[in-house]
């Protein structure tokens, strides 16, 4: 119970915080840009569907590699700490998600008093589907390789794979780094398949950080 508290008061209000002031950038930005052409999407669409994902990922990264040392090094066993990061990892997609419905509702009361055009965005379900798999497969390439060092590469193409389950379903998303306008082929299973990814991620990150040597850090 600590170690979730901790988890979520920390990283979770830092979170919330670096949120909030790219939202305050981006509305900024758009006012910057309309000065100069029409504005005919959602910035506020592209941080919640491009920028986001990799932020939580970054957290989840930062839970197993910087986090569970420090836990380990102040008497808690790595199952205290896999248990709380589990439940972090929804909590913080929970929040992020609230996070991103009001940025969209503040940036759409802007959009309309400007007559801007916003363009369409995901349902609240699909961000935190994408945020919820993003936080556990950064969890889960931090475990990967800080256990088997480069070895961890091996499971960069199922981490690959899980990410873009969860991006079908989000306009403005299907811009991935390796591949343009990823097709939504998988229909209404899309969300079945997303929770699947974030149980298969959550467990290979216990399987493999439950007995991994670590150095301890000081906090």
């Amino acid at each position: 119970m600590k170690i979730f508290r901790h988890l979520t008061t920390a990283l979770t209000t830092f979170s919330a915080l670096v949120a909030g002031g790219a939202f305050a950038f981006v509305v900024a930005l758009t006012f910057v840009v309309s000065i100069f052409r029409d504005v005919e999407i959602s910035a506020w669409n592209v941080v919640a569907s491009q920028i986001g994902p990799w932020f939580l990922l970054f957290i989840g990264v930062y839970a197993i590699h910087n986090t569970l040392p420090i836990a380990i090094a102040h008497g808690r066993t790595r199952r205290e700490f896999l248990v709380a990061a589990s439940g972090f990892s929804v909590v913080l997609a929970l929040v992020m998600t609230v996070a991103e419905w009001l940025g969209f509702l503040v940036e759409g009361g802007i959009y309309s008093l400007m007559d801007w055009s916003a363009g369409e965005h995901g349902t609240q379900y699909a961000y935190f589907q994408m945020y919820l798999v993003w936080v556990a497969v950064g969890m889960l390439c931090a475990a990967a390789f800080d256990r088997f060092g480069a070895g961890g590469i091996f499971v960069l193409p199922v981490a690959f794979a899980f990410v873009v389950i969860t991006r079908v379903q989000i306009p403005g998303s299907g811009d991935f780094p390796f591949f343009r306008n990823v097709p939504s082929v998988l229909g209404s299973g899309w969300h079945v398949l997303s929770v699947a990814a974030f149980l298969v991620a959550l467990a290979g990150t216990w399987a493999i950080a439950r007995d991994m040597p670590v150095r301890q850090r000081s906090a």
